[in-house]
């Protein structure tokens, strides 16, 4: 029974991490899109100029603020250069990127960049005194890395990206494994207390143990199945509709467990009071022999 119970947990987990993960997935596929577009952009510069680095700014800037979204909103690198277009757009809002702290804190005082927001790299040697100028979690020693090492920088977000939607996955599982837990394992334990079987403390640290229990397979089982969608993305469609199945086997599988505990609730209880039934009929046959042992013997 319990193989089953963790099998059944393990499926719905799977299957419930894996549909409710779509945003992370998409905040995958947005870094892999950005980073596709990095590599190319960065592959026309000969040298590292101070151009190479702005341009590996945004990028970068970017590529951390699609993972750190988490799919909320869609992070686009336009690569327009016509006068003051925007670089970066995260949904709605247009981003201007600035590579040096003192052409940001200029284009913020200018205006001619209108309600677009202007970034710039943090930890440079001059601080932005601006304060309409926002300072990136990219440092300016990650944009020189970047500009320098396009590729190494590309893999390395594509990595967190994925990282991230593995523990997505795995934290939504382990959500799922744990109320699952705790409803087949507070039915079973509390019948048990109404049997007469075990006191209400020891039926409360049963539950417990069993959520955390639960809570750790669906985290497992829901991080495996994101591992292949986060490094193989081309299988995503058909894990989309593997997943569903998942479900509902998952489903099935905690529904019938819910059938068999009851069932044994029942049968238990009726086997109870056939015994009582039982015991009380010997009772009175005892008592009915000993009387008329007594009459025949008086």
């Amino acid at each position: 029974m319990a193989t089953n119970e963790d099998s059944a947990k393990a499926n719905v987990s799977a299957g419930v991490g894996f549909q409710a993960n779509g945003d992370a997935r998409f905040a995958s596929g947005n870094v892999r899109d950005i980073t596709s577009q990095f590599k190319a952009k960065m592959s026309r510069f000969a040298e590292v100029t101070d151009s190479a680095k702005g341009s590996a700014f945004e990028f970068l800037d970017a590529m951390d603020q699609a993972v750190n979204l988490g799919g909320q909103q869609e992070v686009k690198v336009h690569g327009v250069n016509t006068k003051n277009s925007p670089d970066v757009s995260v949904g709605e809002r247009l981003q201007q990127h600035k590579f040096n702290s003192r052409k940001a804190d200029q284009a913020a005082r200018s205006g001619n960049y209108g309600k677009q927001e202007v970034r710039t790299p943090k930890d440079q040697p001059r601080a932005p005194k601006n304060p309409n100028v926002k300072e990136s979690n990219v440092s300016a020693s990650d944009v020189n890395k970047g500009a320098n090492n396009p590729s190494q920088t590309a893999n390395h977000y594509q990595f967190k990206a994925a990282i991230a939607e593995i523990t997505n996955a795995a934290a939504i599982g382990a959500i799922t494994g744990a109320v699952a837990s705790s409803l087949i394992s507070g039915l079973e334990h509390f019948l048990a207390i109404e049997r007469g079987e075990m006191e209400i403390d020891q039926a409360i640290t049963a539950v417990f143990l069993d959520t955390i229990e639960g809570a750790v397979i669906g985290g497992l089982s829901s991080a495996v199945f994101a591992v292949i969608p986060a490094f193989i993305p081309a299988l995503t469609p058909i894990l989309t509709i593997v997943s569903v199945p998942l479900m509902v086997v998952g489903g099935f599988q905690l529904v019938n467990q819910i059938g068999q505990i009851l069932d044994h609730h029942a049968f238990t209880k009726r086997n109870a009071l056939l015994k009582q039934v039982h015991q009380q009929d010997a009772k009175f046959f005892e008592g009915f022999d000993n009387q008329v042992m007594e009459y025949l013997y008086s």
